[in-house]
């Protein structure tokens, strides 16, 4: 698969299969995810992988999170589109059913959060795509960071800062292709040669 089709083909899924994600499918992913780039090489990212029941429960804290905060902000963005309301809490419930949740968290260093979690946003946005490469769906979540210490109370971690959740799994079903939103890029000094 070319870069060019992945980054095109890649969505956000939200329904997955029950089919289970063979151990050594992730761990290729996340090996070649961690060759991002990262403030001052530092490397700072830090995985959490897990299924099963620690899955299941954190699933739950999900869910609590949604209720407790994130699903006023869901419903007041969307009050014009209640079935979009609907489904996202749906999917918090139960995170579409993906069997695999990944943590990406970052460790924090010298420079400022912002370089830390941009670094770790670039290895998420790797794995993303490798992801889709190898026939997985993904769905990079921020809405349950609230829970952030009861999900380090799950998982054991001490000492980091939660990223991102990123349910993963063989998709149920393809998304439909988001329009893209103009008027997001602007380009000064070229010069008319340098436009063609």
């Amino acid at each position: 698969m070319e870069l060019r089709d992945a980054i095109l083909g890649r969505r956000s899924v939200r329904r997955y299969s029950s089919r289970p994600v063979p151990k050594k499918v992730i761990e290729e992913i996340i090996d070649l995810a961690m060759w991002a780039p990262s403030g001052m090489n530092r490397q700072n990212w830090f995985f959490v992988v897990v299924t099963g029941e620690i899955r299941d429960k954190a699933v739950e804290i999900c869910y609590e999170g949604y209720l407790s905060y994130i699903g006023k902000k869901v419903e007041k963005v969307f009050s014009h589109k209640p079935c979009v309301v609907k489904e996202t809490r749906s999917f918090f419930a139960t995170l579409g059913g993906a069997p695999v949740v990944v943590f990406a968290y970052a460790e924090p260093g010298p420079e400022s959060p912002f370089t830390d979690v941009q670094s770790v946003s670039a290895a998420i946005e790797n794995m993303l795509l490798l992801a889709y490469e190898r026939g997985l769906g993904t769905c990079w979540m921020t809405g349950p960071l609230n829970m952030e210490k009861e999900f380090n109370r799950l998982l054991g971690v001490e000492g980091k800062k939660l990223v991102a959740l990123i349910p993963m799994g063989y998709p149920q079903d393809v998304p439909k292709v988001p329009s893209r939103r103009g008027k997001k890029v602007v380009y000064l000094g070229f010069s008319r040669r340098g436009q063609s």
